[in-house]
């Protein structure tokens, strides 16, 4: 299990000393350009993502130009992961670092079948899924997808689901995202607050 901070700014960035990984939001940094040399200071590994508008970011231009801006990224930082939508064409999937590839509904979580078939067309590393959690059902979705797949990250967004955030460890999640500075999505556990809470529970 390893800590993720996704960050928004080098501010945030230099706030996650707990963290394993930094998840840079290149979606939410200004100028980020200009920052290369000190993101390389932070002694981290790197999670490079460019997160578009209907996944909860804030990127608005084209897939192609986002793709090259994540590839430059990832090569000028050595970044340790990229993390590219599902839905992306197999084109997208060219990188010299591991893969994560991601699935958000912030509307609800779908079904059993639909998730599971994402886990089963999987083209990178990686498979996360996030979704909105409206019942214990949902929960159970997502407990099925992680006892049943390996190197799934899988959890609910929703307050009232934060706790699925460390109940994925549990279950073979490879990492917990958590924030620093501002909540990046909704239920997102403070950095320090993870950390506390699985240093209790060992």
């Amino acid at each position: 299990m390893r800590l993720v901070a996704t960050v928004s700014s080098l501010k945030e960035a230099r706030l996650a000393e707990k963290a394993d990984l930094v998840e840079i939001r290149l979606d939410l940094f200004d100028d980020v350009e200009n920052l290369i040399d000190e993101i390389k200071k932070l002694d981290k590994e790197i999670i490079a993502t460019l997160r578009r508008e209907r996944d909860g970011g804030k990127y608005r231009g084209r897939d192609e130009e986002r793709i090259q801006t994540l590839k430059w990224f990832a090569e000028e930082c050595d970044a340790s992961y990229v993390d590219i939508e599902c839905d992306m064409p197999d084109s997208a999937f060219d990188f010299d670092c591991m893969i994560i590839e991601s699935y958000h509904n912030f509307q609800k979580t779908p079904e059993y079948p639909e998730l599971k078939k994402i886990v089963e067309d999987r083209r990178g590393d990686f498979v996360k899924i996030v979704t909105m959690g409206r019942s214990k059902k949902d929960v159970g979705k997502i407990v099925k997808l992680l006892i049943e797949c390996d190197d799934i990250i899988a959890f609910l967004m929703g307050k009232e689901f934060s706790f699925t955030r460390i109940m994925a460890v549990f279950l073979g999640s490879p990492f917990i995202y958590c924030y620093v500075g501002e909540s990046k999505a909704p239920g997102q556990i403070h950095l320090d607050d993870a950390y506390r809470i699985l240093k209790i529970l060992g």
